[in-house]
């Protein structure tokens, strides 16, 4: 038996390698050398397929070669639902940059374009944002270059942060890492077409959308908090069309104000997406894109009015969606989303890239990984910056024996010594079902700049624990709540990170379930 398998798995060894030789070979060929020397038609050679083909939604009977009524209605219910699908993850991002912009002029209270709503006391909970982060404090800011044309925005300096378009993809970093360079300064934003005068003493960032955004990130050491960060954004930043010149910006406290940004996971996300297109220009999708939403009934400038039978398919489309978003982000089969090989560690931005393209051609799982769980596009995060400048971020969904990570069980972190950070570092839990934060306390998180810092171990390291009850003996700022009967999820993000974290001569620890 053993013999057997040697020789069946020395055969298959051997034509693998001829398979591949023959590939290299084809490759350094032409065309017309290739397809020539390939066997000639022979009359019959070619087999249609049956007249009857099973398949998972059913039998399709094809008698004379021609569709049954049944097996036309089986194929274009198939063909909606399979589009429908495939349009709600491949416009997820865009339905995400739409869901960050719609949560915060709808429950923010935003009216126009002026008002930044700033976390003075910092992101807690109540919010529902992918992965939003607990320590730093943002400001959000909504453009809408239809409306106001050319629009400048006065970025104060000591904040970071990406200035993203409708489709949710990068325009211009904003801080240490964009044009200003912290300095702070005046960024032009530019609609799409824009082909006026450009005046001179300005950033410019042309967009391919009407519609951007921008959460800009700083430090409690560098604005303050509460109305100490109010008054610094009042004092320091601007939005306003450049034909008006400066006015008053509004800004307004959006800590503990409970708004939504997620992306619909129903029929209604297709309403989302005619909306989308509806306000920007065709050439900021496609005509491919552009082509498949119209073959489910979503088109610019029409009414979009599904019947019963669209609203069904959507609503199963958008579940069929998720299902498969979960399973891409959390169970991920990308061998370039583990970090560090033999810890559970992953990058939310799999291959260091922010435009998910490091091998010339999209990596579609690694940006729905990303979509699915995250929020901001910007290299900065992505990939390794001069040390010191940008942020990195890591997760896990799995603790030491990659088991995904239970409410209901205890967890211990220990965070090394000597974490390499010119800023500082958080570690924060999250909901796998909102993938934002967990709602187990306002904010559940720990970090190395919180007020009351945590107890620290004999050798420098600082053990963080996870579970839904205080294990006995540890001290409360060393740990986080978790809720029972479901799971969670952990970022640990390192701001400003030095040369041992780039070149890993520091690496982290796993989470390890507490027997």
């Amino acid at each position: 038996m053993k013999k057997s398998m040697l020789l069946n798995t020395t055969s298959a060894g051997l034509l693998a390698a001829a398979l591949a030789s023959t590939a290299v070979a084809q490759q350094s060929q032409g065309f017309f050398d290739t397809v020539g020397s390939e066997p000639k038609y022979v009359p019959g050679e070619f087999k249609p397929a049956p007249e009857t083909i099973e398949t998972r939604f059913g039998t399709l009977e094809f008698p004379g070669g021609y569709p049954t009524e049944d097996t036309t209605q089986k194929v274009y219910d198939e063909i909606d639902l399979q589009r429908a699908t495939q349009l709600y993850m491949d416009m997820y991002a865009a339905l995400s940059a739409h869901g960050l912009m719609k949560g915060w002029v709808r429950d923010l209270g935003m009216e126009d374009s002026s008002q930044i709503s700033v976390t003075a006391d910092r992101l807690d909970s109540s919010a529902l944002v992918l992965t939003g982060n607990t320590e730093s404090l943002y400001a959000f800011a909504v453009f809408d270059l239809k409306a106001d044309g050319p629009t400048v925005f006065e970025v104060p300096p000591g904040v970071m942060g990406p200035l993203d378009d409708h489709n949710f993809l990068f325009n211009a970093d904003l801080g240490p890492t964009g044009m200003d360079k912290g300095q702070g300064g005046k960024y032009l934003l530019l609609p799409p077409g824009y082909d006026g005068e450009v005046p001179d003493g300005y950033f410019v960032v042309r967009s391919e959308t009407y519609m951007n955004f921008s959460f800009m990130r700083a430090n409690a050491a560098t604005v303050g908090y509460g109305d100490k960060a109010l008054a610094y954004y009042r004092d320091n930043a601007k939005i306003y069309p450049l034909t008006t010149g400066p006015r008053p910006p509004v800004i307004v406290n959006a800590s503990n104000v409970a708004w939504n940004s997620l992306v619909p996971e129903d029929a209604s996300a297709f309403q989302w997406m005619h909306e989308l297109i509806s306000y920007e220009p065709a050439e900021a999708f496609g005509k491919e894109l552009l082509g498949r939403l119209a073959s489910i009934g979503i088109k610019q400038d029409e009414p979009f009015n599904p019947d019963g039978r669209m609203q069904k398919i959507m609503e199963q489309a958008a579940q069929e969606g998720v299902a498969m978003s979960r399973v891409i982000a959390f169970d991920s089969r990308q061998p370039e989303a583990v970090v560090y090989p033999g810890l559970t560690w992953e990058s939310p931005f799999i291959g260091n890239s922010s435009s998910f393209d490091p091998d010339g051609y999209f990596n579609l799982e690694a940006r729905t990984t990303f979509h699915f769980t995250a929020d901001g596009i910007t290299p900065a995060m992505a990939m390794e910056m001069p040390e010191g400048t940008g942020s990195r971020y890591q997760t896990t969904y799995k603790d030491s024996e990659e088991r995904f990570l239970d409410g209901n069980k205890t967890y211990k972190l220990n965070v090394k010594p000597e974490v390499p950070v010119a800023l500082f570092w958080a570690v924060t839990l999250y909901d796998p079902w909102t993938r934002s934060e967990l709602q187990s306390q306002p904010f559940p998180s720990i970090s190395s700049q919180q007020t009351q810092a945590p107890v620290t171990n004999d050798d420098g390291s600082i053990d963080v624990f996870f579970s839904n009850e205080k294990p006995d003996g540890v001290a409360d700022q060393n740990w986080v709540r978790t809720l029972p009967d479901q799971g969670f999820f952990v970022y640990m993000r390192y701001y400003g990170p030095l040369q041992a974290f780039n070149d890993q001569t520091w690496l982290p620890n796993n989470v390890v379930l507490v027997e």
